[in-house]
């Protein structure tokens, strides 16, 4: 006997005492073996049920038998289907749908009657088995009998069954959710609707606990709403242009006042501002446009260069303008170019006597000036020195004069027609050409001209040239005797003794200035002779550099500021733009290392071949306020404030740049130009600002996020300040319903930037007789503009 033999049967009472560690007789263990295997052989005996063969073919109206055997198997198969199942159907829910199929019932009839079988056959003795077998066998020929036990018995069998879990899937296609248990359909609920009802319960409850707070707004905003019932439209616009400016923010637009409007009405609303603001800027200049019922074709063109995609991009908003780069300059309403293109302007609508028209604009004559002035109290002029703080938006676009009466006038088109025919203002029906150059602004932006205006200018009016501009000297050669009184100058300087020489002419960008410090190094440029492409000679400017500039972090930074010129209907009109930003160079400052130029030189394109270029500011660049900062930090005890010491000084200096040229930048009137300027000045240590040039085609690229806030918001500001107020949107009812989203959406009079500083009408005169006497200078009016242009890598 081995040892496997033992390990047979491990539970059998009789051979637990084989696993014992003491020794054992093997042949009592084969006794005890041999009688376990009879003892199993008797028990399987008592416990089998001879059941008879049914046939698998069936009778046709005959109910198939199944065989109790394999119902216990199909039970125990459903027993464990039913555990498996268990974890999925935890978070559910059942609902029982009976069914009455036949063959189910059979089912249930053998499994009552083999538990009933099992039940009396466990419990009773040995000598009971013949007995047993009689009672099944009277039970089989007497189906009443057994009929009538199971119909007693159903509802408990269900119930037993379904706490049993016997669960069969079906139709798992048709039905996914569905469960057959012993004749039931069982459908499985998640619990997400119970959750849903949950989080409603809870929002209802939130909503219950703030009803108070809520109805005492509500009561609030019905009175409010009932006193706005009885005010006049112009005091419900009054009203909401004084709450917007408690709040003002550059292109914003809040609904709060509007809520109660529909999408159409706050459309027209937007619109009718829109036509607002276009109404008071041209009755600035004695004219007005009325908006077109029909969509005529407007023809524009975008020259390459300097950003021209950014044009392109404002105009798609005005979806009444079509671009057509292929167009000829008679077909084509407006051109926007670098430089002006002459053929273009030689199209344009001349005054018909410009001189007698200048005169009949003038809204004031030279006494009436004197008398205005006299009654004028000191807090008025310093309000209006003021930039940007305004008791109302209105005043930065329009004369002192005319403030109350356009304030008071009801926004509406009709209104503005006879506003316009009461004043006797010129009605404009087309506007055929338009350009975003002036005529002649090589006056302000060639360097040698800015220069010789402005020294006119501060000559006739008794002011310190100097005080504005660095020294500086306009020589045509070493002959000159300008060149003798800078030779004179220059050796009555002691210590350091820098100077920067710039071309005279065709110069932009900071190309061909050079930075000397010796007198031998000036004398060897100025002596050369030297011919512009045109057969002109050149010319230089020897200006002194500014050898103690005030630096921000130990580096050297410029200005960058903005004004813009309109001239619509034989009026000139200048606007200062309130926003610019300052450029800093990429190296630290050193007086004794005067070659390297990104050191010297601040102009973008040169630093951005720089090395460190945009290493301690983004671009190089740097907005107001963040300057602002950086004084108070680290120049607290000098008390130095960018916007009060320093800002009006900018203004001030543009506007006599401006005057010094007003009566040569438009001898002809052109009647509807207008050009964007850039300025760029710089500060010495005593935070005294100079004017170093102007340009005509200022760089619009946006080589920082700084400069992608300011540079596109300037451009459609002066957009909206010129060519809206020429040509401007449809009338409301021409408006395809596509294209009523591109309307803006901010509060365009309290967001537009532009601040009126010069006015024809009113300072025309003054400068006239300042000038009556004086005789032009030919050399300069005859000079040719600067052919400047810059390239971009996305043209």
């Amino acid at each position: 006997m081995q040892r496997e033999d033992l390990t047979i049967f491990p539970n059998t009472p009789q051979i637990q005492s084989l696993f014992n560690p003491t020794p054992i007789n093997p042949m009592t263990a084969f006794v005890a073996r041999s009688c376990y295997k009879y003892n199993q052989l008797q028990r399987n005996k008592q416990q089998r049920i001879v059941i008879q063969h049914i046939p698998q073919k069936q009778r046709p109206n005959e109910v198939r038998q199944i065989s109790l055997p394999r119902a216990l198997q199909a039970i125990k198969k459903q027993q464990l289907e039913s555990l498996r199942r268990q974890s999925h159907q935890k978070d559910g829910t059942v609902s029982l749908v009976f069914s009455d199929v036949k063959q189910e019932e059979l089912i249930l009839q053998k499994i009552d009657k083999f538990q009933y079988l099992q039940h009396k056959l466990q419990t009773s003795n040995d000598d009971l088995v013949d007995e047993r077998k009689v009672n099944l066998n009277e039970l089989k020929k007497s189906p009443s009998k057994l009929k009538h036990i199971i119909e007693n018995d159903k509802t408990k069998t269900i119930l037993q069954n379904i706490l049993g879990g016997m669960q069969q899937k079906i139709d798992e296609v048709a039905h996914e959710n569905h469960m057959r248990i012993m004749g039931m359909q069982i459908k499985s609920f998640k619990l997400q609707e119970q959750q849903s009802i949950r989080s409603k319960a809870m929002s209802q409850e939130k909503d219950r606990e703030t009803s108070k707070s809520y109805a005492e707004k509500r009561e609030l905003y019905s009175r409010s709403v009932q006193k706005r019932r009885h005010q006049s439209p112009q005091n419900k616009m009054k009203n909401i242009s004084q709450q917007n400016m408690k709040t003002n923010q550059n292109f914003r637009f809040s609904l709060t006042d509007y809520s109660s409007l529909s999408r159409e009405q706050l459309f027209q609303m937007k619109l009718l501002s829109y036509h607002y603001l276009i109404f008071i800027v041209s009755s600035q200049s004695n004219f007005y446009v009325q908006p077109s019922e029909n969509v005529t074709e407007l023809k524009f063109k975008v020259g390459k260069g300097n950003n021209s995609l950014l044009i392109k991009e404002l105009f798609k908003s005005r979806w009444w303008w079509n671009l057509n780069q292929d167009a000829d300059n008679k077909e084509l309403n407006f051109i926007w170019t670098q430089i002006k293109v002459p053929q273009y302007m030689n199209l344009q609508e001349w005054s018909i006597d410009p001189f007698i028209s200048r005169q009949k604009s003038l809204s004031q004559t030279s006494t009436d000036l004197k008398k205005t002035r006299r009654h004028q109290s000191p807090k008025s002029n310093k309000q209006s020195q003021k930039f940007g703080k305004f008791d109302d938006p209105i005043q930065k676009l329009i004369i002192e004069q005319d403030v109350n009466q356009l304030k008071s006038i009801e926004k509406s088109i009709q209104s503005f027609i006879k506003y316009a025919e009461k004043n006797d203002l010129k009605i404009i029906e087309n506007v055929n050409k338009i350009h975003n150059h002036i005529e002649r602004n090589y006056h302000l932006g060639n360097k040698k001209a800015m220069f010789h205006n402005m020294k006119k200018y501060y000559e006739l009016t008794k002011q310190e040239l100097f005080l504005h501009l660095p020294m500086t000297f306009h020589i045509s050669g070493i002959k000159d005797k300008q060149y003798q009184q800078f030779m004179e100058y220059f050796k009555q300087k002691k210590g350091n003794n820098i100077w920067i020489v710039k071309p005279g002419e065709f110069t932009n960008r900071g190309n061909g200035i050079i930075v000397c410090q010796s007198l031998a190094e000036i004398h060897k440029i100025v002596s050369k002779r030297q011919v512009h492409p045109n057969g002109k000679p050149f010319t230089y400017l020897i200006q002194k550099y500014i050898e103690k500039p005030f630096l921000y972090n130990k580096r050297k930074f410029d200005i960058r500021c903005y004004f813009l010129i309109t001239q619509l209907n034989n009026i000139i009109r200048a606007y200062w733009y309130e926003e610019g930003y300052i450029r800093t160079s990429s190296e630290e400052f050193d007086i004794k290392d005067v070659s390297n130029q990104y050191v010297h030189l601040t102009n973008d394109a040169i630093q951005k071949y720089s090395e460190a270029y945009g290493k301690y500011e983004n671009g190089n660049k740097l907005s107001f306020a963040e300057f602002q900062r950086y004084l108070d930090k680290w120049h607290s005890n000098e008390h130095l404030n960018f916007y009060k010491d320093l800002y009006p000084q900018l203004k001030m200096i543009t506007l006599n740049a401006i005057k010094s040229v007003y009566h040569k930048i438009e001898p002809y009137k052109r009647n509807y130009n207008f050009e964007i300027f850039g300025l760029d000045f710089m500060i010495d240590e005593k935070f005294q600002p100079y004017l170093i040039e102007i340009n005509t085609n200022p760089c619009l690229e946006l080589s920082s996020p700084l400069l992608g806030r300011i540079i596109p918001a300037m451009v459609e500001n002066a957009f909206r300040l010129s060519i809206d107020t020429l040509i401007p949107p449809p009338e409301q009812s021409t408006w395809p319903p596509n294209k009523k989203h591109l309307l803006f959406y901010d509060n365009m009079l309290e967001n537009n930037r532009f601040q009126l500083i010069f006015d024809e009408r009113e300072d025309a005169q003054e400068l006239k007789v300042l000038y009556s006497n004086q005789s032009n200078d030919d050399q300069i009016d005859e000079m040719d503009e600067e052919e400047e242009e810059y390239q971009s890598d996305d043209d």
